[in-house]
């Protein structure tokens, strides 16, 4: 963008940013500089969760606090947490937590839990200690019998204030929302693929099976069903106890979701699998947590199980953020809960989960000028947002396990999901699944990033014939007219272009992700032509090569179309020329992440990160009891030209559009 450098400027120098240099981290306990490497960053997150979820005071942390273990001499123990308001020394250590790099394994012979458990045994008053590289997990308590001491293996380390045994008395007035959800999804996932020897998409099914458990015991159980005990786990009869719980839990998924689980499903994980999984998720709302936090942790298991067989990439958030914002700001606040919206290739549901974010906040502060009471205007607008989704907004993909993806993905986020349909978009209409709301010329915005690519081409002519754009085009001399042989093959991409258009209402608006080849190359200019007669192009927006990197490095633009009347049509086909308009246009540099999809933060020129200090809400549970406290943090500030194109584009509809448009 033309003015990022100004944007820079505005954030350097000021009193609420700090500056870092290249290859440091700032610490989250002390606020010093430390080697940025990938143990410091695993570290960092755990010790941030110890904080802001399990209510241990930063005064009772040290990092790299030194040890005396027998005939070893001397250690640096990673992070060690003391008993409350105790001088800092080895004999009153009450939590040990070793933080690898994820490279290492719990069985490395020097780094891995035994040397944790070496820790836990030369510091004498240690309780606890906990062992990860970020994707594995271990977690321990040593405990004395008959005057001697062993370390057992349990579920987690119990919260300040908390015995262990108390902590496992679990209730929904303990769940908290996640900060590190990602992690434990992604362990979760490789736990069920390396132990149950499925196939990584089957590893997925089952995990959203267990996903879509604790989410119906959060909104539909009265006393909690979705928890194992560390002894359940440590036997074969307490393991198969916890497989009777979910599979009851299960079947409640399977009657409040016909439309989603067939009545014949079941849980296809061995009881211990089962039982660890449930670990990992149990003392976590997922109804609570942010919903950006639970967003990137559906990405961390959805990317890997998108093989890009059918041109299948996720979009990223920011991506669809943007997109919705933009479409959105073209209508009056008050018409918003008017608007019946689609994707017809909707894959995991981002667009769809940007749209119910956005209108949950804009319910919620309709709800919170009403009621003046948080949790009276929260409980209606849950409540009005997902009468919402389910009577205007819809999902169509043609893959039955990402069509069930996007469901669990609204149902995370506070829909309930019936209006996601698995079939293929490009059929027929009258071939499409029986469903009052599903039918071309009816919606008012389609948002889409359809499947790209000329290795998965549409070549039935019974699709095909539907489509001005599955027909051969002939250039005449002042323009192009369709001809009536088909095409043989045809991308998806360009009949999605009028598959969506088709599905708009005269001056509905369309949000689609394409590649710049349509936008470009001189042989498809007959595409061009037909969205130019067909639409008015309100926006275009360049998109970074990184945008789906690693997965795939085409370039691509997010086109905004609205959907002319017949009437208007004609009338420009009688006078032989269309009618000008200005057309919003932005290149986008950086959306956030670099070519491996790792995050790229705003820098000083000199290389320098900026870190803005920020005011924030979260929630510790303390001695047994939710509490929510404001902690001011120092955050990194994401590369992204997104949001910037966003506001300019709301700058330039406006008010610096020209009105004769």
């Amino acid at each position: 963008m033309a003015n990022k450098g100004r944007t820079l400027n505005t954030w350097i120098g000021l009193k609420n940013t700090v500056l870092i240099p290249v290859g440091k981290i700032k610490c989250y306990i002390t606020g010093e500089l430390r080697n940025d490497t990938p143990e410091e960053r695993v570290r960092q997150r755990i010790v941030k969760s110890l904080v802001e979820e399990y209510g241990y005071e930063k005064d009772d942390i040290e990092l790299g606090f030194p040890v005396t273990v027998f005939g070893t001499g001397g250690r640096f123990i990673d992070i060690a947490i003391f008993h409350e308001g105790t001088p800092h020394v080895q004999e009153n250590i009450f939590i040990i937590v070793e933080t690898k790099r994820e490279e290492i394994k719990p069985t490395n012979k020097d780094y891995g839990t035994g040397q944790l458990k070496n820790y836990m045994a030369a510091s004498l008053n240690c309780q606890y200690g906990l062992w990860t590289n970020d994707t594995d997990k271990h977690c321990y308590q040593k405990v004395r019998t008959n005057k001697i001491y062993s370390i057992v293996d349990i579920v987690d380390l119990p919260p300040k204030g908390l015995t262990l045994e108390d902590y496992e008395k679990i209730d929904f007035s303990r769940l908290r929302p996640a900060t590190e959800l990602r992690s434990v999804f992604k362990r979760s996932h490789n736990y069920i693929y390396g132990n149950q020897g499925l196939p990584k998409d089957a590893a997925f099914r089952e995990l959203l099976k267990v996903i879509f458990c604790k989410v119906y015991d959060e909104r539909e159980s009265v006393y909690i069903k979705f928890f194992t005990t560390s002894g359940e786990l440590k036997s074969k009869n307490g393991c198969a106890k916890v497989f009777d719980r979910i599979s009851s839990l299960f079947k409640g998924v399977k009657d409040r979701y016909p439309h989603i689980f067939g009545t014949d499903e079941k849980i296809e994980l061995e009881s211990r699998v089962l039982a660890y999984v449930v670990s990992q998720l149990q003392y976590y709302s997922l109804l609570e947590t942010d919903t950006d936090i639970k967003g990137e942790a559906y990405e961390e298991i959805v990317g890997p199980n998108l093989r890009g067989d059918r041109g299948e990439f996720f979009t990223p958030r920011n991506v669809c953020s943007m997109s919705v914002h933009m479409l959105f700001n073209t209508i009056p606040t008050d018409k918003w809960l008017n608007l019946k919206i689609i994707d017809p290739a909707c894959g995991t549901g981002g667009f769809l989960i940007a749209v119910i974010n956005l209108l949950s906040r804009y319910i919620l502060d309709l709800q919170l000028k009403k009621w003046h009471d948080q949790e009276k205007a929260t409980k209606v607008a849950d409540s009005l947002t997902k009468d919402y989704c389910e009577m205007s907004l819809h999902g169509i993909d043609i893959n039955p396990l990402l069509a069930r993806a996007t469901q669990m993905n609204e149902v995370m986020h506070g829909n309930g999901s019936g209006n996601v349909v698995s079939t293929n978009s490009l059929f027929p209409e009258n071939r499409w699944p029986v469903h009052d709301d599903l039918s071309l010329g009816s919606f008012d915005f389609v948002f889409t990033n359809p499947p790209f690519g000329s290795k998965i081409p549409i070549d039935d002519p019974g699709i095909l014939e539907q489509y001005d754009l599955g027909h051969r085009w002939r250039r005449g001399k002042h323009d192009f007219s369709k001809t009536k042989s088909l095409r043989s093959k045809v991308p998806p991409e360009q009949l999605f272009i009028e598959r969506c258009v088709q599905l708009l209402r005269a001056g509905g608006r369309l949000a689609i992700v394409l590649p710049n080849s349509i936008l470009s190359n001189p042989s498809l200019a007959f595409i061009r032509y037909w969205i130019l007669k067909n639409t008015e192009v309100l926006a275009v927006i360049d998109l970074p090569r990184e945008t789906f990197l690693p997965f795939v490095g085409t370039k691509t633009s997010v086109l905004v179309l609205e959907k002319k009347s017949s009437n208007k049509i004609k009338s420009e086909e009688r006078e032989g020329k269309l009618k000008d308009y200005d057309t919003f246009m932005a290149m986008a540099k950086t959306i956030g992440h670099d070519k491996r999809n790792f995050p790229i933060y705003h820098r000083t020129p000199d290389g320098n990160e900026i870190l803005v200090k920020k005011q924030k809400e979260v929630t510790k549970i303390v001695s047994g009891k939710k509490t929510v406290e404001k902690v001011v943090t120092h955050e990194p500030i994401l590369d992204d030209d997104l949001p910037q194109v966003t506001e300019r584009f709301s700058q330039w509809w406006c008010g610096e559009r020209d009105e004769k448009s």
